[in-house]
């Protein structure tokens, strides 16, 4: 009879590749350090062959129930949104310490649960085998972690940031369609390092129901402040004609574009930003036309 031996801790099997191929497995604890409205978190550490062995982390476990490898690309989706953006807004940003990145998480399934998952009492679920967790870098080592604006937009620091900029930005870059925010991580000389960036979309049926559309976005802007970066980027409407406008608007789209249900993966949250850029770029185009063609007639009359 082959001898059992429990594990002390919980362990997941081989991650998605990161950004240089290679793969980890995490070992983390079987309690969490911290939870947030939708997720807990463990401590934990990479094994495995590449260069990262040994290193710090965290596994994020979703609370409402076992996750899915969907429920795991919709969340990193969001950090790929967030690392995209910020390429471009990095570019309008001298300073080294204000630039901004976002961590990407490696996605992966539970392998072994640790003997301490049965030994005391949960207050939520418990971990399932083979249930979809991610795998984060930890920021909380050194005391740094903090949030610097809110999921509602709400600043904690008394004076706009370069964040606040980035926030705007993203609604301007995307044409109105959406706004980043919720912002939280480190700040070193490095510039910010920031965890799952929060997303309201204008319109609802692309993203979640957690997610308040136009309303929840006006409500962001109502604690902005812009600074020497975005004060002449675009800003919400408040008439009441043009949001009519921009709701008929969303409407024609949802029926031109095939949604989904449980929300919406990297490449179809930059399709939606591109083609948006597309579609400014394209009236701009129109506008020069229409400009030359004037030009041209005035010029006719002219020599009539």
């Amino acid at each position: 009879m082959p001898l059992y031996i429990p594990y002390i801790k919980n362990e997941t099997s081989e991650s998605c590749p990161d950004l240089k191929g290679q793969e980890y497995r995490a070992s983390f604890h079987t309690h969490s350090f911290a939870r947030g409205p939708r997720k807990k978190i463990y401590h934990g550490h990479l094994e495995g062959m590449g260069p990262r062995k040994g290193e710090h982390a965290v596994v994020k476990v979703f609370r409402d129930s076992p996750g899915t490898e969907e429920m795991c690309d919709v969340e990193i989706s969001k950090h790929s949104l967030g690392r995209r953006l910020a390429r471009k807004f990095n570019k309008l940003i001298p300073n080294q310490q204000y630039k901004i990145n976002f961590t990407l998480p490696l996605k992966s399934t539970v392998e072994r649960l640790g003997v301490g998952c049965y030994l005391t009492r949960h207050k939520s679920r418990h971990l399932d085998l083979k249930e979809w967790v991610l795998i984060e870098e930890n920021l909380t080592l050194e005391n740094k972690f903090q949030v610097f604006i809110r999921k509602t937009g709400e600043r904690l620091s008394d004076e706009p940031t370069t964040l606040d900029a980035f926030l705007h930005f993203s609604y301007h870059e995307s044409g109105g369609k959406f706004v980043l925010c919720g912002f939280q991580g480190i700040q070193t000389e490095n510039g910010y390092l920031l965890t799952t960036p929060w997303i309201h979309w204008a319109d609802t049926n692309l993203w979640s129901s957690s997610d308040n559309g136009l309303a929840k976005i006006r409500q962001v802007f109502g604690f902005h402040q812009c600074n020497n970066i975005c004060y002449k980027f675009i800003r919400p409407v408040e008439d009441s004609t043009e949001e009519i406008e921009q709701s008929n608007n969303d409407k024609e789209n949802n029926e031109a574009n095939q949604k989904l249900d449980t929300g919406i993966d990297e490449q179809h949250m930059v399709d939606v930003m591109e083609s948006n850029m597309c579609e400014n770029k394209q009236r701009d185009a129109t506008h020069l036309l229409k400009s030359n063609s004037n030009e041209k007639d005035d010029l006719t009359e002219h020599n009539k």
